[in-house]
């Protein structure tokens, strides 16, 4: 007989080679004269079994074309140094042949002329039983084109120490409002309520404006109109400047955090929540399995718009300077095969999502409720463009950081949310018309 207790409440409470077609790039003599036929650039996974399965799998791939190892390079780069790799390498005309990228970077490179044509290689996704889940394919389209295979869908959780709730009694809050007094109830400085990123990177971005969503704010509308100046992106900067400055349920550090910034806060007990990716989750059950236990996963707190789920999509992209862009396109249909790609999702314990909705009959998902909430967000979340899909526009205010930016203007100078909201609305128009199409 099961017993549920208040903690399980909590925990339940959240929720072959590619078959050749014509090669229409001819691969200059620099390029082609290499030794390695496939050079791939891997972002680490966060789980070391993950990353071990990922390398053997590209190996295995080459091995059944016919390739040695010497001539396939496998470089591992990561998180922090990958854009700036990036750029050096199409600097030099020398970018690797594929790569892992994230959100609407796959738009932005697109837009540049960067990057292969996929389409046939998505298409066979889609022919899979199941198919894919359509939010995965936004991020990836353009003029019912693919520029990129979509890799896998993260939900944005809150990550959140059950066990300090239960001690006090508490239900993980319904709201901001209420999310900030629970916050006040539990912290104890230097132990922190709210773990959120406020540094000049992606994480920013994201942890902002999933709560400007609530506030109803929004970067454009759906025609990709630019409506950031709006009621609800000021009301949601100035509840975050009040969690900041008035509550202080946010570490004063949190404006200099890189991407790993709430990561390594969760990780080391310094902060109750945090809104992320599952791949703290994940990396807790490696490294701290009794803090994991003590972790349960939630929708974010409604705001007076209601709540808005944010999600990601990480993809595969090539690069058109790739020699042999029919054996790169082999690769990743190789690893995006459901029977090879389930053993890469299944060892991230939770840190990917799988883009094929019938991998979530997996008993891996079906045993672990904490995660089940996951399928529905996969179907109906946003991404950080909304209301507007991912595109060229929203990656360059993603990779240039404009919004967190704004936002210390708000908790560091001490500039009026209307004033912030209203300059970087003027940044992001002008990106939107210079990076049409």
């Amino acid at each position: 007989m099961t017993r549920y207790t208040r903690r399980a409440a909590l925990r339940l409470g959240a929720s072959a080679a590619f078959a050749a077609t014509a090669n229409i790039f001819t691969p200059s003599k620099v390029r082609a004269a290499r030794k390695e036929k496939i050079v791939y650039w891997h972002l680490p996974n966060f789980t070391p079994l993950a990353d071990e399965l990922q390398r053997q799998q590209v190996f295995e791939f080459a091995k059944q074309a016919g390739l040695k190892d010497d001539e396939v390079q496998f470089s591992v780069i990561s998180n922090e140094e990958f854009t700036a790799k990036i750029a050096a390498g199409l600097e030099t005309g020398n970018p690797p042949d594929v790569a892992r990228f994230y959100e609407s970077f796959i738009q932005l490179y697109r837009s540049q002329g960067h990057l292969l044509d996929v389409t046939d290689v998505v298409k066979a996704m889609q022919a899979e039983p199941g198919g894919l889940f359509q939010s995965s394919l936004t991020a990836v389209r353009y003029q019912n084109r693919y520029w990129g295979a979509p890799l896998a869908v993260n939900p944005w959780p809150m990550h959140s120490r059950i066990d300090l709730l239960e001690k006090a009694k508490l239900d993980f809050p319904d709201t901001w409002d209420g999310f900030v007094e629970v916050c006040k109830k539990i912290q104890r400085p230097p132990f922190y309520g709210f773990g959120m990123c406020l540094g000049a990177q992606a994480d920013g971005t994201d942890n902002i404006m999933q709560v400007c969503f609530g506030f109803g704010g929004k970067t454009v509308d759906e025609d990709e109109r630019v409506v950031f100046n709006s009621p609800g992106n000021v009301a949601g900067f100035r509840f975050i400047a009040d969690m900041y400055n008035k509550h202080k349920i946010i570490p004063k550090g949190a404006v200099s955090w890189d991407n790993s910034g709430n990561n390594k806060a969760y990780q080391s007990k310094q902060v109750a929540f945090v809104n992320n990716p599952a791949s703290i989750y994940a990396y807790l059950a490696g490294s701290d399995p009794d803090l994991q236990k003590r972790t349960g996963l939630f929708g974010v707190p409604a705001g007076p718009a209601g709540k808005v789920n944010l999600i990601d999509t990480w993809s595969y992209g090539i690069f058109a300077k790739a020699p042999y862009p029919d054996l790169v396109k082999g690769l990743l249909q190789h690893l995006m095969k459901p029977a090879h790609y389930n053993k890469i999702i299944t060892a991230t314990d939770g840190r990917w999502v799988p883009v094929y909705p019938k991998l979530f009959d997996d008993p891996w998902w079906t045993a672990r409720k904490e995660f089940e909430k996951f399928r529905e967000i996969a179907h109906t979340g946003v991404p950080i463009s909304h209301a507007g899909p991912p595109s060229a526009a929203s990656g360059e205010i993603l990779s240039t950081h404009v919004i967190p930016r704004a936002m210390q203007r708000v908790l560091v100078d001490g500039v009026a949310a209307e004033q912030a909201v209203a300059d970087v609305h003027k940044q992001i128009e002008e990106i939107y018309q210079r990076r049409k199409g």
